[in-house]
């Protein structure tokens, strides 16, 4: 801060402090305006107008300002392309292994048919569990087409009631993803029961 600046400073509040009527000033509140230009003096230069000082602490902190909002909009997008690659690779797995399931107990049905001996045991839970696997498949098919709604409902492609649609379709998307799982499981425990029946 310069000295003129400081000298002005003092002169301005003489002169309010007289417009007032203030006829003394105490020495308290004298040592406290001189502690207050003494702070001011410190964060700024000597050879630097006050108010070319604040400009550029105001342009620093904005700049710091911009850098940090960038860097959240960073994160916030990489977070988003995690959070939508771990979605597929769920959607992806609970549809693979649904599928895979059922084709490979249509197999192991078509197989016990063609043999002459008798295998009841087996038959009596497979069915069940083959609808299980089946049913997962179709889940995760909802899901898919869940997901597609729900980008789009964010993607505001449905006027007004497009953030609506979007969390629906998220909610039912995730239902359906974790009601494949619970129905693999289901499946595979049945199938697990008949092969110990047989």
């Amino acid at each position: 801060m310069k000295a003129s600046e400081i000298l002005q400073a003092i002169k301005s509040t003489i002169t309010t402090s007289k417009n007032d009527g203030v006829q003394h000033i105490s020495v308290e509140s004298l040592e406290a305006y001189i502690a207050r230009l003494e702070e001011m003096s410190k964060r700024t230069p000597d050879d630097v107008a006050a108010g070319e000082a604040a400009m550029e602490a105001y342009k620093a902190d904005l700049n710091s300002w911009v850098a940090s909002r960038q860097q959240q909009h960073e994160f916030n997008l990489e977070m988003l392309r995690a959070t939508i690659t771990t979605g597929q690779t769920a959607l992806k797995s609970s549809l693979l292994i649904n599928g895979g399931a059922a084709v490979a107990m249509l197999a192991f049905v078509g197989n016990l048919i063609g043999r002459k001996e008798s295998h009841q045991g087996l038959l009596n839970f497979i069915p069940e569990s083959l609808v299980c696997f089946v049913f997962g498949v179709l889940s995760a098919a909802i899901a898919a087409g869940c997901s597609y709604f729900s980008q789009a409902g964010y993607g505001g492609e449905f006027g007004k009631a497009s953030r609506k649609i979007g969390v629906i379709g998220h909610l039912v998307a995730v239902i359906a993803v974790v009601a494949s799982y619970v129905l693999f499981g289901r499946g595979a425990w049945l199938a697990y029961i008949s092969i110990g029946n047989g």
